[in-house]
């Protein structure tokens, strides 16, 4: 039996390995279905409003899908554009942050062979043209990704009916309370999680602007991107506009430490503390599982793979959670923090043993 157990488990992590590869290489197709089946859940509640408004179903997709269109297209043509103004003036930046870091050597006498060097900073281009190129790839299957989307929003209504003649009463029940779950909690977090990374984005925006810093518009559409990657995303927007900005205003101090309280204030205000107010307990998802899930699919899927890692791993633990034998998982992918209902549940129990 034990060696059976062990047998079993290599296979899994074969499996694994081997789903994992083919996932990878085949990413131009799952990428552009993983995005459509996320877009999908966050515009079916609309499109559900507007039949209910008597509007017909097809004509509410046709509508849905003309916004998410001209959402995609308008993102889409900032960021290129914005791109580019960045890239040309790369150089610029690097000569002058050259430039400081030679002035406060010969400042504070240090010696000259301590001076580092600017590798770094060819790193950070290649680092952002490797993004551009995530995001060109993405740009080339948006096509088949909006052709995914029509094709879910059009095959919804008959879903329910093809769980109940594929599965036996007794499992179409869980399967379709699973689906159920899963979709609910994912559309959930990414309708909140989209209206946070717009205000997040709109905020950065406004304050560059004020304070005067350069491609103000590109660093707020990078910081609404990013801020669908926890943690990282904003702390690379974070870093980032912050360094620019002391290159850009140096010797003036009063608009460096303006966008050095700024950047921290929004990320703080709206991603430590309006963020988990809202989302709550609801994703309960363990900050190792979200690390491991990010670095697993961004190996996977590159920049696209780190955007979708969280609402991945919501699915697979709810899934998780509906099967009995699968359940101990589930719970070890948790927070460990319990809900009201699930304390109140475990008192009952308690009380009866």
């Amino acid at each position: 039996m034990e060696s059976r157990n062990i047998q079993t488990s290599f296979l899994g992590i074969l499996t694994l390995i081997a789903l994992g590869t083919v996932l990878h290489f085949l990413q131009r197709v799952f990428i552009p279905l993983a995005f459509a089946a996320l877009v999908s859940l966050m515009s079916t509640p609309l499109v559900n409003r507007l039949t209910k408004l008597k509007v017909p179903r097809f004509i509410g997709i046709i509508l849905v899908m003309s916004v998410v269109f001209i959402v995609l297209y308008g993102v889409g043509k900032i960021f290129y554009s914005s791109l580019y103004d960045f890239v040309s003036i790369f150089e610029t930046y690097q000569s002058r942050f050259s430039q400081i870091l030679r002035e406060i050597w010969a400042r504070f006498k240090i010696p000259e062979e301590l001076f580092p060097t600017m590798g770094w900073t060819r790193n950070l281009l290649d680092l952002i043209i490797q993004t551009t190129d995530s995001f060109v790839n993405f740009g080339t299957s948006l096509g088949l990704a909006l052709i995914f989307i029509l094709l879910m929003q059009i095959e919804t209504p008959l879903s329910w009916r093809k769980l109940k003649r594929a599965f036996p009463h007794h499992v179409n029940v869980k399967v379709a309370r699973t689906v159920s779950d899963s979709s609910n909690q994912v559309a959930r977090y990414l309708i909140l999680k989209t209206m946070l990374s717009a205000v997040t984005g709109l905020l950065v925006w406004l304050s560059l602007s004020i304070i005067g810093q350069d491609l103000a518009q590109f660093w707020g559409l990078m910081a609404f991107l990013l801020n669908y990657i926890p943690s990282l995303g904003s702390l690379f927007v974070l870093v980032i506009t912050m360094t620019l900005g002391f290159v850009q205003f140096y010797p003036d101090w009063n608009r460096i430490i303006a966008v050095w309280i700024t950047m921290p204030a929004i990320q703080i205000v709206i991603g430590s503390l309006i963020d988990p107010q809202l989302q709550g307990h609801q994703l309960d998802l363990s900050p190792l599982v979200i690390l491991i899930s990010l670095i697993i699919w961004g190996w996977i899927w590159g920049f696209a793979g780190m955007f979708l890692a969280v609402p991945l791993a919501v699915t697979l633990k709810i899934s998780l959670s509906h099967i009995e034998s699968l359940r101990p998982i589930a719970i070890m992918m948790g927070s460990g923090r319990m809900s009201r209902s699930f304390r109140r549940n475990w008192r009952k129990r308690e009380k009866k043993n």
